[in-house]
């Protein structure tokens, strides 16, 4: 998928939740945010049809906010052979933050669990942020939105589910800081037809005490078999283990200011060999172009030389899994913002301002590396 504010009007009274929410908590309970009110309404309905396939458990519950173009939302349990309309919801906006804290807290409420997991299903913008919502002008959520629903809702997710384009940044990754153990996003874009959720759901109703971690491999398991079996182009998927968040931002920093303090120097050879890193949505693959400034025998300054080995190590450390089609086999699951083209308008005022914003600029500080770059030392 690629890219495409009023208040949310609250919920009408709720009608009586299913009995399995009132008694023992499920293993895990799967939240999806799903907007389809945009070009990819279709899609959307398509995947709640292989969510359907399988339906809800005892074990595991799957809730569904869903918005489609034009038409009234519902907040839905996901059963065989058709779901159950929970609550009416009438026309939210999915690009509002109380929407998603206010999904969070209701499907909480409804079915507690172990264990959570939250899929957000839309269009992805990168850093600009994702889940377009046409019935109410094109809003959509921010990166800094997105968190603060995320912090509204106040629940620490086992797995976050990025199922938008060109999200697998680390930038986006901290975004979730506190509120997730791994994140599944894509470098590329996502193609519409996204993951395949009968295999997903399937596998975990099947094994429903499964780990995070092992939930995370399992959905990227489905994904890259979908697309090798389709033979599609342009495909990536990686999973980020939330507990390395520090280290990449600080193996960033220490990479950043020391590129800072060479770039004078070295500022033709840092620009050859970005533009030799493949650069999904203007984010530079964050291993490719460390290990490009690593091994560059233009480049002998020690320290640069050890704070991209650092990088590399860091990265690698987050990234417990990473897949590519043929075709973008070199990305190696996580980018940066690092844009070489039209730098005036992404890396303007307003991008600057957002990218400050962001909670790994406080830490890592790439914005100073990009100021000091553009401005050629």
């Amino acid at each position: 998928m690629g890219l495409a504010a009023l208040l949310m009007i609250l919920p009408a009274l709720a009608l009586s939740a299913p009995a399995s929410a009132e008694t023992v908590p499920a293993e895990w309970t799967v939240m999806f945010y799903m907007d389809g009110d945009n070009n990819v309404e279709s899609y959307a309905l398509a995947d709640l049809a292989e969510l359907e396939a399988v339906g809800s458990t005892d074990a595991v519950q799957m809730v569904v906010l869903l918005d489609t173009y034009g038409e009234e939302a519902n907040l839905l349990h996901v059963e065989y052979p058709a779901s159950t309309v929970i609550e009416p919801w009438g026309e939210p906006n999915m690009g509002n933050p109380a929407t998603l804290t206010d999904f969070i807290d209701r499907a909480e409420a409804l079915y507690p669990a172990l264990n959570y997991a939250l899929v957000m299903w839309d269009h992805g913008g990168g850093i600009r942020g994702l889940c377009w919502d046409d019935d109410n002008g094109g809003d959509y959520l921010t990166m800094a939105e997105y968190r603060q629903g995320l912090v509204g809702g106040g629940v620490s997710f086992d797995l976050i589910v990025l199922n938008a384009c060109v999200m697998a940044t680390a930038e986006i990754a901290h975004q979730m800081v506190g509120y997730a153990d791994y994140v599944v996003f894509s470098q590329e874009n996502m193609y519409a037809v996204g993951f395949p959720y009968d295999d997903v759901a399937g596998s975990l109703v099947q094994t429903p005490t499964m780990e995070a971690r092992d939930f995370a491999q399992m959905m990227a398991g489905h994904y890259v078999d979908q697309f090798i079996e389709l033979g599609w182009d342009g495909v990536t998927i990686s999973i980020y283990d939330m507990a390395q968040v520090d280290a990449v931002a600080s193996a960033v920093n220490a990479f950043g200011n020391a590129q800072r303090v060479t770039m004078a120097q070295y500022y033709m050879e840092y620009k050859t060999l970005r533009r030799l890193t493949p650069a999904p949505n203007n984010a530079a693959d964050l291993i490719g172009y460390a290990t490009k400034v690593r091994d560059s025998a233009v480049i002998t300054d020690a320290a640069v030389k050890a704070s991209a080995q650092a990088v590399i190590d860091a990265a690698s450390a987050a990234i417990v899994f990473e897949w590519g089609s043929e075709d973008v086999a070199d990305e190696t699951g996580l980018g940066i913002w690092f844009p070489t083209k039209s730098v005036k308008y992404y890396w303007g005022d307003s991008y600057e301002a957002l990218y400050r914003g962001l909670v790994f600029d406080g830490s890592a500080h790439w914005a100073d590396f990009l100021d000091t770059y553009y401005n050629k030392g």
